[in-house]
């Protein structure tokens, strides 16, 4: 049902509106939220994957007292964060005003991983000889592939005493989905 709501928004913006391509994942749906038309739509999609927690706010602030709020909300899927899938609305009044972001939809994964933590952790340790591991506990995420495919992954940040890398490990196999030097920028995409 989702799917279906977040491709009704998108065909209503690209009748307002061209789409820019939002490529690799064909998963993947840009939210943009800048004529009437397009604010009504993705006001009652957000809503609907916030109440359903598929959408889940992550920072909120007020822009004055009486005024508009903005809201950062990451994207769920049944409870894992989904790497890349994140959204900022300003709301005023309880109704959106604006809205621009990313999220990906169709995702039908089970999210229920076959290894730990401790395995990853050990799993990671081993990519990296000589460094003290993860500095956090992995993480589960969704990770989106350039194939328009997702991984459930576990996401591990180690220093290796010049840079910060980012491995994705599968949450079945253990095996390297992608490795990342930590930069500001776009989310990845596993290839």
């Amino acid at each position: 049902m989702l799917a279906v709501s977040v491709a009704t928004a998108v065909a209503a913006h690209a009748q307002t509106k061209a789409l820019a391509p939002v490529a690799p994942h064909p998963g993947r749906v840009r939210v943009l939220a800048d004529t009437p038309e397009s604010r009504a739509e993705w006001d009652r999609v957000l809503a609907r994957m916030v109440k359903s927690g598929a959408l889940k706010v992550r920072e909120e602030r007020a822009t004055s007292s009486n005024g508009p709020h903005d809201q950062w909300l990451d994207q769920l899927h049944k409870g894992v964060p989904v790497v890349g899938g994140d959204v900022w609305r300003r709301l005023e009044g309880g109704v959106l005003t604006a809205a621009e972001g990313t999220i990906y939809e169709k995702i039908a994964i089970n999210p229920v991983p076959k290894l730990t933590r401790a395995e990853v952790r050990m799993a990671v340790t081993a990519l990296v000889p000589g460094s003290a591991g993860p500095s956090r506990p992995p993480e589960l995420v969704v990770l989106p592939t350039d194939k328009g495919a997702y991984v459930l992954a576990y996401r591990a940040r180690v220093f290796t005493g010049t840079e910060l890398i980012v491995h994705y490990l599968d949450a079945s196999t253990g095996a390297v989905v992608l490795s990342e030097t930590a930069a500001d920028g776009p989310p990845p995409v596993a290839r």
